[in-house]
């Protein structure tokens, strides 16, 4: 028989070799089946980007070369679109010529989530200087036309038909029943009358304390 200390050295090589051993196959994900997803996603991509070229096909859009129109405007419809000198389109705007054509003049502005839509066959004609702040909507159809120098205010709404002359102004979230016509330099505002008073009042509260220390006052009198 072998010496107890040959069979413990022994041992404590059959343990060194377990340790080197180079482990067994460990389950891996199957690489078909990430190529796959993978592949899919890019066919995903390959369609979207697609579509969006397909539109932007279909889409007569002449662009001023001083203009600005952002690539993430979305400018679709058959009628075809003008966008004129020095105009800016910011990002996620919508211009949609569905049936008539939409010429916006020099110098306008359109902020972000701005919507003109025509979808009449008549043209929608929209002058220079106009400024359409986030969220203005615009609706073409029945002689709708804007002049110029407008401002639209936040989230306001030119209704179907409405015909702006120059130098107006449409107030936050105010909307334009359809057909109206808004002479030069007109100004809406919704909840004019209330703010105008509240206005009005803190005037008065102010001058009555300022005006005294200046100035004396007229008392009643009797004839």
């Amino acid at each position: 028989p072998r010496p107890a200390s040959v069979l413990c050295l022994g041992a404590i090589c059959l343990i060194g070799r377990a340790a080197r051993a180079p482990a067994g196959p460990m389950e891996e994900a199957k690489p078909g089946e990430a190529k796959t997803e993978k592949t899919a996603d890019e066919k995903a991509q390959a369609a979207r980007a697609a579509e969006k070229e397909k539109e932007k096909s279909q889409v007569q859009c002449e662009v001023h070369k001083d203009a600005m129109v952002c690539s993430d405007a979305k400018v679709l419809g058959v009628g075809g679109i003008k966008v004129g000198e020095g105009t800016t389109v910011h990002p996620a705007c919508l211009i949609h010529a569905k049936l008539g054509p939409i010429e916006i003049g020099a110098w306008c502005c359109l902020e972000e989530q701005v919507e003109i839509v025509n979808n009449s066959s008549e043209p929608l004609i929209i002058g220079d200087y106009n400024v359409f702040e986030v969220g203005a909507r615009v609706q073409g159809g029945h002689g709708a036309k804007i002049g110029n120098a407008n401002v639209i205010e936040s989230r306001a709404h030119l209704s179907l038909g409405v015909k702006v002359g120059n130098g107006c102004t449409i107030g936050v979230l105010t909307k334009v029943p359809e057909l109206e016509e808004l002479e030069d330099e007109t100004v809406l505002e919704l909840g004019a009358i209330e703010a105008h008073t509240k206005a009005a009042k803190r005037l008065h509260e102010i001058l009555k304390e300022t005006v005294p220390r200046a100035h004396h006052l007229r008392k009643t009198t009797k004839a």
